[in-house]
């Protein structure tokens, strides 16, 4: 079986949210200052080739992200959006509570944009490490040993530095804290079907506010007229249902889109104008994540 070309940083079920009943949904690109829309089908966006490939590993590690933790948290994922999106739901498991709460966290930091800067985390924190791997192996060090720690790996195993940036990523994506944090926040579906607009979807889709303090909430559209919130107090949930559907839906568009770096997705193409307005006019400053701290 050949490994995975293409990595989607929006994965295909959940894009499939906005098909319409053909299979297509409607892509929103910028090129040459113009607004693009074409319909698309959710495989074919949302993407970049080998975006999660290490090529310095042998060809069965090179794709593990995607091919294997990608693989597996989506597919559990997809699962969880059935849940969320089903009348009559099956009994929420620790399993797909933690497995969404993986996919919302994971969907706000594998964006083409933000791989770079965990790229270059990694490798800051294994380069940043070499005096303290050092005293520690000096403790240890046999009499045939190599003076220095970096010999000694590059005889053991050379590619021992790539493949531990490999694994402190996928603690990045697999957030305990955060994903604890999300997983005891009080969840809910808000629905907005008396909108007469729908919701869009852009590739900076997750939101999370102020998850420190009482009025701490996360939200992510999950159909077009379907989002999904999670509230530190459930009290705010109700205020949350309380607001006017169409002001909802404004309010998350423009946000979304106007932070949208490449796409912007929708149902149908009803929404242009608006998309054309705002889209990318508020972007996020890059680094996208200057205080990430990797274990």
């Amino acid at each position: 079986m050949s490994a995975p070309i293409d990595h989607h940083f929006i994965p295909a079920f959940f894009l499939a949210q906005w098909a319409d009943g053909s299979g297509k949904l409607v892509e929103y690109t910028i090129k040459h200052d113009k607004v693009i829309a074409k319909p698309v089908g959710p495989r074919a966006t949302g993407y970049e080739q080998h975006l999660y490939s290490f090529p310095e590993l042998p060809p069965d590690a090179a794709h593990f992200l995607e091919a294997v933790f990608f693989n597996y948290a989506d597919r559990v994922a997809a699962d969880a959006l059935r849940n969320h999106l089903s009348a009559a739901p099956a009994p929420w498991t620790t399993e797909l509570i933690s497995a969404w709460s993986r996919f919302v966290i994971a969907l706000h930091l594998r964006h083409p944009d933000a791989m770079p800067e965990l790229r270059a985390a990694a490798k800051s924190v294994w380069d940043g490490g070499g005096d303290a791997y050092q005293t520690q192996y000096e403790a240890i060090r046999k009499p045939e040993d190599p003076p220095t720690f970096d010999e000694y790996l590059a005889a053991r195993d050379p590619l021992t530095a790539i493949k531990v940036s490999v694994n402190m990523i996928v603690k990045v994506f697999d957030n305990e804290i955060l994903g604890k944090h999300l997983n005891n926040m009080t969840w809910g579906v808000i629905d907005v079907g008396h909108s007469p607009y729908r919701f869009l979807l852009s590739d900076r889709a997750a939101v999370f506010a102020n998850l420190n303090n009482a009025d701490g909430v996360a939200y992510l559209p999950i159909g077009p007229t379907k989002l999904f919130v999670a509230i530190n107090s459930p009290d705010r949930l109700q205020q949350l249902r309380k607001l006017p559907p169409r002001d909802i839906v404004h309010n998350s568009n423009r946000f979304l889109v106007g932070r949208a770096r490449r796409f912007v997705w929708a149902h149908d193409q009803s929404q242009s104008a608006f998309i054309s307005k705002h889209m990318s006019q508020r972007m996020e400053p890059t680094p996208l994540f200057p205080n990430i701290g990797l274990p």
